[in-house]
């Protein structure tokens, strides 16, 4: 059995990657790329830990044993199914878990690594890595008021092979009160941040093209350094008529329930008082989508994010009607600053 730091995996091809801790704690932060075959299940581990403190740590480590042993049968399959290469296993620090998986499939006849720290230095390595790569990269920020499309222009922008950091994507959520419906599973922090890092990583880029963002997206936390950047990056201001940010907003929220708009409905509440949460409300229950888009845009978000829009200086204001000319105009920008995606050099 060796040990392996995560900066040297990288550099690897050959190999899996196994998760041995419970299935909670890797949904939790996980190491993207890696499959989780937990020795110990997450009941199994309350278990074992309650007879650690409340009996005693001979008494612990019996019914962990008593638990792997049931279960090596499957261990064993499932390493088998997606074993590649050398087999690289970590648990949360590099201990007793990831240890004695390698020892065992070292013994088995397969070549095995432990991740040297475990989680704990995977999550020390990206932290002080993603300043790092982080660094020298040019932002082109885009700025605009709710509804202005400016992520589905970064996502066109991503298929004609521009750099786009998607940070809303990452965190699963759109940024406001009603941001996290019609996504995905709520967010982790160690997730996002792994994330992140993975994109700088692996792309390794001279600019990327963001959406001004708060530091806060959801219930995750921007990167101050990535945050810093987009303070600091190139500004585009985009405008578009109110009638084609209601239809953008009707297509984002296109899969929200009613209950799921009113419980975000009920968020904004507290700031808007209680005649116009109940008149709200009230075009909520008559379906009444499109003007409660308008009315919510004009008189709660707009004003909300003028404050932010007013601290920059744009260095081009670009108005559209459609999403395509939207994103026509920014390429055209991008192209005249010698910023070019792939479609564009084919």
């Amino acid at each position: 059995m060796i040990l392996v730091k995560y900066e040297d995996l990288l550099k690897e091809k050959n190999y899996t990657l196994i998760d041995v801790r419970t299935p909670k704690e890797f949904r939790e932060e996980p190491i993207p790329g890696a499959i989780n075959i937990p020795l110990l299940l997450d009941e199994e581990r309350v278990d074992v830990g309650t007879a650690y403190k409340q009996v005693s740590p001979e008494k612990a480590k019996e019914l962990g044993v008593e638990a792997i042993a049931k279960r090596l049968p499957e261990i064993f399959r499932e390493v088998q199914k997606h074993a590649k290469g050398r087999l690289a296993f970590y648990c949360a620090r590099g201990g007793m878990r990831s240890g004695s998986m390698a020892a065992l499939f070292e013994a088995l006849g397969y070549t095995t690594w432990k991740l040297d720290g475990g989680y704990r230095a995977y999550r020390q390595y990206i932290l002080d890595n993603i300043k790092t790569y982080n660094k020298d990269v040019k932002y082109i920020v885009l700025h605009g008021k709710t509804g202005i499309g400016k992520t589905k222009i970064l996502q066109k922008l991503e298929q004609k092979g521009y750099s786009v950091l998607d940070l809303e994507k990452i965190a699963n959520h759109k940024g406001s009160f009603f941001g996290g419906v019609c996504e995905k599973e709520e967010q982790s922090q160690k997730k996002f941040d792994s994330l992140i890092f993975d994109y700088f990583y692996w792309n390794r880029p001279d600019y990327v093209i963001a959406e001004s963002e708060s530091k806060r997206i959801g219930n995750v936390y921007v990167p101050e350094d990535v945050f810093q950047s987009l303070g600091e990056g190139i500004h585009l201001s985009l405008e578009t008529p109110i009638k084609h940010r209601v239809d953008i907003i009707r297509d984002d929220y296109a899969g929200a329930t009613t209950e799921e708009l009113q419980s975000c409905l009920d968020k904004v509440g507290r700031y808007i008082g209680e005649k116009k949460h109940a008149e709200y409300s009230e075009m909520l229950r008559q379906n009444k989508i499109d003007e409660l888009s308008e009315i919510l845009m004009i008189e709660y978000y707009d004003p909300l994010y003028q404050k932010s829009i007013d601290k920059y200086v744009y260095d081009s204001e670009i108005f559209y009607e459609t999403l395509d000319e939207g994103v026509e105009k920014v390429v055209r920008y991008l192209n005249e600053k010698g910023i070019f995606g792939k479609e564009d050099t084919e």
